[in-house]
């Protein structure tokens, strides 16, 4: 049975019997703001642990707690993912993981999400999706179980640690479903009120995105299978063309230079760089070593796009890693057999399919395999 910050079954007349048991039990939690009003009807200021924020482009919805916990400790390759090991992990030490990526982004990832969804009680059907899902609610008990830690940390600034967090920061921008505004960075007494609150509501987490059937039901709750949360997936930005310069920003610079990139905490200037200057890097030392997505200036951008191209077209898989010499990244012409289509589909036939903690939406996979059956050319 699924714990009850998975659940979708919070009702309201159960918020103050809820407050009261978690009030005063962890003592530097504070109190817990469910739904941003008092069982009475009146309005609580400051966040509630049930407010949604979406990503920039693809629209993937989580709690805002939940966005800011998983895109500076959990993500990727970063200290606290289950895919970190060794000096990536910054010395936190094996298995305490607070990855809390959604178990299901949609059939195109992983078949087994196709509706109909087969249910996970009782641990009845061993798939990929339900895998995920007990790894989700695994870290999420982490979490909860860490929560008075983690909230002392972060306000030291001690969390992310330091340069290692900025370096491995990922340049995507989180939205506020309630007002259209970007979610604040943890390192502000904003974002920091955000988490702590979060944490004292026993850090609910969203588990599942279908995409919308209309645009009216962006961001509004999907049926769930075992009382897991499922919202529909929010708006998405503008499809790129089918271009390597536009690929590169919207999917290369803001899924993968997170890992294929190094650390880096200079800030970029030109204005070629749609990220307010933030230059991701620096997660994975053996993801740099076998492939650099980047370009030969660090400290400037520009010229990323291009300077990067030979690291991908006609380019042989090398090592580190289960794919060393089993593949080119990209085959003009052939989308179907680019180790690059394979990791961001699923469908690679050696290591892990990419990026590590992320999913690509499908209409973005189509963009990149016209992009390859026009040549690739470097445009």
């Amino acid at each position: 049975m699924l714990r009850g910050h998975l659940l979708a079954s919070f009702i309201p007349v159960l918020v103050a019997s809820v407050v009261a048991t978690l009030a005063g039990c962890k003592r530097d939690l504070g109190e817990c703001n469910l739904y941003g009003v008092s069982p009475d009807g009146t309005p609580i200021s400051g966040p509630a642990a049930f407010d949604i924020a979406y990503r920039v482009p693809d629209g993937l919805p989580m709690y805002e707690g939940q966005a800011l916990v998983q895109s500076t400790c959990g993500n990727g390759q970063l200290c606290h993912s289950p895919a970190a090991v060794g000096a990536d992990r910054v010395g936190v030490p094996a298995g305490l993981n607070f990855d809390v990526a959604l178990a299901c982004t949609g059939e195109a990832q992983d078949p087994t999400c196709a509706r109909p969804l087969q249910s996970c009680a009782g641990g009845q059907t061993d798939t990929s999706y339900c895998q995920r899902l007990q790894r989700l609610q695994s870290n999420d008990d982490q979490i909860i179980n860490w929560a008075e830690g983690m909230i002392q940390e972060i306000r030291a600034g001690a969390m992310p640690p330091g340069r290692a967090g900025r370096d491995a920061a990922a340049p995507q921008q989180w939205m506020r479903k309630s007002d259209g505004t970007v979610l604040p960075s943890i390192a502000s007494s904003d974002g920091q009120e955000i988490v702590r609150n979060w944490l004292a509501c026993e850090a609910p987490v969203i588990a599942r995105t279908e995409f919308p059937p209309s645009t009216d039901l962006e961001l509004q709750p999907c049926e769930s299978v075992d009382d897991e949360i499922c919202i529909y997936n929010g708006p998405r930005a503008d499809l790129p063309d089918p271009k390597w310069s536009d690929l590169y920003w919207s999917l290369i610079f803001q899924q993968c230079v997170l890992c294929h990139g190094p650390a880096n905490s200079n800030m970029d200037q030109n204005p070629n760089n749609p990220f307010n200057g933030g230059i991701p890097g620096g997660a994975s030392q053996p993801g740099l070593a076998a492939l650099n997505l980047t370009g030969s200036d660090t400290m400037d951008t520009t010229n990323w796009p291009t300077d990067s191209y030979p690291a991908v077209v006609n380019a042989l898989t090398a090592d580190p890693g289960a794919c060393a010499g089993k593949g080119t990244i990209v085959i003009p012409n052939e989308p179907a057999n680019s180790i690059l289509v394979q990791k961001i589909s699923a469908t690679q036939t050696c290591g892990d399919s990419m990026p590590i903690g992320g999913a690509v939406g499908e209409p973005l996979i189509q963009v990149m395999e016209a992009w390859i059956n026009l040549g690739a050319p470097n445009d």
